[in-house]
């Protein structure tokens, strides 16, 4: 008897990426941080209205807050939900709170 040979469907770029956001988001919420308070954190389970995980890049998570309309893009550690930096449209109103400064923050290697 022959051995079966079926192939498995190689999941899509999409998947992938959904995967390793609910992935980190699983490991957010197992570690406990991530208070969404507004300070210095960002919760990936609960984020705020208009937000959207958009790309992740090693440990960190892109969070698209509406940029291109003026709103932030946060790079957050996805373990801790720390926010690394502040991007985007928020920065147009200037860095004054020691934001804004180098964007994209040096731990993000991907293009």
């Amino acid at each position: 008897m022959t051995p079966s040979t079926s192939k498995q469907p190689i999941p899509s770029r999409t998947t992938v990426r959904r995967a390793t956001v609910l992935t980190l988001a699983l490991g957010l919420f197992l570690a406990g941080g991530g208070c969404g308070d507004g300070s210095d954190h960002l919760n990936l389970l609960d984020l705020p209205d208009g937000c959207e995980v958009h790309k992740t890049c090693g440990a960190l998570v892109g969070v698209d807050c509406k940029s291109e309309l003026d709103g932030p893009y946060y790079y957050v550690e996805g373990l801790t939900g720390r926010i690394v930096e502040v991007c985007g449209g928020a920065c147009w109103r200037g860095g004054a709170d020691g934001r804004c400064q180098q964007c994209p923050p040096k731990e993000w290697t991907c293009r």
